[in-house]
């Protein structure tokens, strides 16, 4: 329902205009100021009607305004009088409205008044193809992560491969800002990366599909991660979003390689990690890769507790990576891991030396007990019911949970 005064966000600015017309409706009403704007960040997460900028702004780009309007909001741009140059601009990149920055505050509140009713509110927010639901589909957006050094990485790029072998087209997307090494383990060039798809979505300098770089003849592509993890605060987790979402405008299946770290340092604005929380929030499905030892079962176990914080509907995949082969050590990681969560499998890798060979070449595992268990994975995770080559041996255990109970398929 839209409220009878119209809620607009406005953009701060050191212009007479801003001034004037946050003092004239704070005095007099007719329309409500939600929110001040400085970071675009809050552009995106504050609720309210309708955005107020002038075109200088340069966070007011074509990805921003496709974001508002996902959201289900307005801009309105402010322009001077007789700069043909601005008005061009702000309607090139798709604002709603224009006016002239000289017009009076009773002509800002009679436009402000007109977009109002034509305004359909949305999510505040999170757009609604990014919500989750606990019975929506196993396709979109695969999220793997996990506590440092258990081969998420490594799960993610095979998972990849794997999906595209059961019939699938895939994209592998390094979102982690922590420790970004697909292109490094893939022996593939460190640009184009995110931080160049992200300007071809929200600048429009290129295109997001000349960003990705075939993965040898896997057939999946790679959007590559920032170059190295100083850089993560070029990234802003919505612009991130806006890659995902044009990425899979073309029917695609992402792999999302996410950051490991998952703490929340701050409210409302772009603070360190907030990249790998958004992206596990948003994900579809969840897989969580945890080493194979009494220590590194008890940092994966903390990890899924955070992800579940910030993603309680979608399907979680245990992966135990680099697992011993005894049967009964294999027992008690599973029970412990049944003790306090109910993933939706279980998939137990051993130790191959085969990944780390790979390792040294830029290559993918070919076959052997890590390929087979991460393929089987891949065979669950698609909605085709495909078989892909390799079931799950005596090497690579994959574990259906049924009402809390581990049983060895």
């Amino acid at each position: 329902m839209i409220p009878r005064e119209p809620e607009i966000a406005l953009v701060f600015a050191p212009e007479p205009w801003v001034e004037e017309l946050h003092r004239h409706f704070t005095d007099h009403g007719g329309v409500r100021v939600r929110q001040l704007i400085v970071d675009p960040v809050l552009a995106r997460e504050e609720s309210y009607d309708t955005l107020v900028s002038g075109s200088s702004w340069p966070a007011l780009t074509v990805g921003l305004v496709e974001d508002l309007h996902e959201r289900g909001r307005r801009i309105l741009g402010v322009h001077d009088r007789g700069d043909e140059a601005a008005l061009t601009h702000l309607t090139s990149i798709g604002v709603d409205r224009c006016i002239e920055s000289d017009a009076a505050p009773e002509e800002f509140e009679a436009v402000l008044i007109a977009m109002a009713p034509r305004f359909v509110r949305a999510d505040p927010e999170v757009p609604e193809r990014w919500q989750t639901t606990a019975g929506h589909s196993a396709t979109g957006r695969i999220i793997v992560g996990g506590p440092g050094g258990t081969g998420a990485t490594e799960v993610a790029i095979h998972l990849a491969a794997a999906c595209v072998a059961a019939g699938e087209p895939v994209v592998l997307v390094d979102g982690d800002d922590v420790a970004p090494s697909v292109a490094q383990r893939l022996a593939l060039p460190i640009e184009p990366n995110l931080r160049t798809a992200v300007d071809a979505v929200q600048h429009g300098l290129g295109d997001v599909e000349s960003c990705l770089m075939p993965i040898g003849r896997s057939g999946v592509q790679a959007c590559c991660g920032l170059p190295n993890a100083a850089a993560w605060s070029q990234l802003r987790p919505n612009e991130v979003l806006d890659v995902l979402r044009r990425l899979e405008d073309a029917d695609r299946r992402l792999v999302v390689d996410v950051g490991h770290r998952l703490e929340d340092l701050g409210s409302g604005r772009r603070t360190r990690y907030s990249l790998a929380r958004a992206l596990v929030a948003a994900g579809d499905v969840l897989v969580g890769v945890t080493s194979g030892s009494p220590v590194g079962l008890t940092r994966g176990l903390g990890w899924i507790a955070d992800v579940r914080a910030l993603q309680p509907a979608a399907p979680l995949h245990l992966v135990v990576n680099r697992a011993p082969r005894e049967p009964f050590k294999r027992s008690e990681l599973r029970r412990e891991i049944l003790r306090t969560h109910s993933p939706a499998t279980i998939t137990i890798i051993p130790f191959d030396r085969r990944v780390e060979a790979v390792s040294w070449s830029g290559g993918l595992v070919a076959r052997g007990s890590f390929r087979r268990a991460v393929d089987s994975l891949a065979n669950r995770l698609t909605c085709h019911g495909v078989s892909v080559d390799g079931d799950t041996d005596s090497d690579g255990e994959h574990v259906s949970i049924s009402h809390g109970v581990g049983s060895v398929s």
